[in-house]
């Protein structure tokens, strides 16, 4: 798919870049190290997100182009959504925008298949979507600036866990190499995504008080209320790690932490070390992820939502079994 991207990308001057809500690093820094190879190969560049951006991503070169608001659709030639291949999980805005859009590309690494696009490479295999953008840049023989290699550093480095997740494969590392070459400086990178702040910390003591072990203590579950969150001035951003945290708990196989939404939904994020798939489960409520790492929204309460959850965790545990 790499040469079929790279001629669509060739051919369009004008390139809006579009990513999830709620951005990680791999959807930041993706999103801003296309970016910034397009605009080196004399491109005009947009970037939306509908955010909130982490704040431990406000060191991100580049990062106050991105805006929540979408461009006319008579300036776009090109809108190329990353980091996942549904567009409305873009938002409420975005998605109906890029439906009526005549040219759209998709690079993403999440399983399932594209809604949307003429030019689409969607390869689970890869860790991050920041990965095979590096990729797609040695194969074409990109100019790669510091500031683009420090960006898609940050997406291969955190969708892998700084290299710990099972997803970390040779490629992978060759191509956080070729980044660090390109002079993305690993050392004051890590020590801006993983600096230890209070909140956090506050609010991962509530999640740890709300946990429970259950499976002879394979699955781990947790939740934490909207008024928690509140009270502490957190938000959705605050607790991209908490769930990954639980699953480093010495002999839990899955892990699920469920947080309540302003809408009044139920937000779900799943995790595994790999004898489970959680994707299938959040895929057939209608989530999407991998094997490995899944979401999903679901309507009703923290309760209801965590039994339906629980049961269909512990009838994956027991497949394994």
């Amino acid at each position: 798919m790499i040469p079929e991207l790279s001629a669509a990308l060739d051919s369009a001057q004008r390139v809006l870049i579009v990513s999830h809500l709620l951005p990680d690093g791999d959807a930041l820094g993706s999103s801003l190290g296309l970016a910034h190879m397009l605009a080196a190969r004399g491109k005009e560049v947009k970037l939306y997100s509908a955010g909130p951006i982490p704040e431990e991503y406000g060191f991100l070169p580049g990062l106050d182009q991105v805006k929540n608001d979408l461009p006319d659709a008579s300036w776009v030639e090109l809108a190329v959504l990353l980091d996942c291949h549904q567009p409305e999980r873009t938002g409420d805005k975005s998605g109906p925008y890029l439906a009526k859009l005549p040219r759209v590309a998709v690079i993403d690494h999440h399983q399932g298949e594209a809604s949307i696009g003429q030019a689409v490479w969607v390869d689970p295999g890869y860790a991050a979507t920041s990965e095979m953008l590096a990729e797609l840049a040695h194969e074409q023989s990109w100019e790669m600036s510091p500031e683009a290699a420090t960006c898609l550093f940050v997406g291969v480095q955190t969708d892998t866990g700084s290299f710990r997740y099972s997803n970390t494969s040779p490629r992978c590392f060759r191509a956080a190499a070729r980044l660090s070459e390109a002079g993305a400086e690993v050392w004051a990178i890590s020590q801006e995504v993983y600096a230890t702040r209070p909140k956090r910390l506050r609010i991962l003591g509530r999640i740890m008080d709300s946990l429970e072990l259950s499976q002879q203590g394979r699955l781990a579950m947790s939740q934490i209320t909207l008024t928690e969150l509140n009270r502490v001035e957190g938000g959705p951003a605050d607790l991209e790690q908490a769930v990954e945290t639980l699953r480093l708990i010495p002999g839990v196989e899955v892990s699920a932490l469920l947080r309540e939404t302003p809408s009044g939904a139920i937000k779900v994020s799943m995790r595994s070390r790999g004898k489970v798939d959680v994707s299938s489960v959040a895929i057939a409520l209608g989530g999407g992820g991998h094997k490995n790492a899944a979401g999903v929204t679901l309507e009703g309460n923290l309760a209801g939502v965590r039994r339906q959850i629980l049961g269909l965790l512990q009838k994956g545990l027991e497949q394994d079994a």
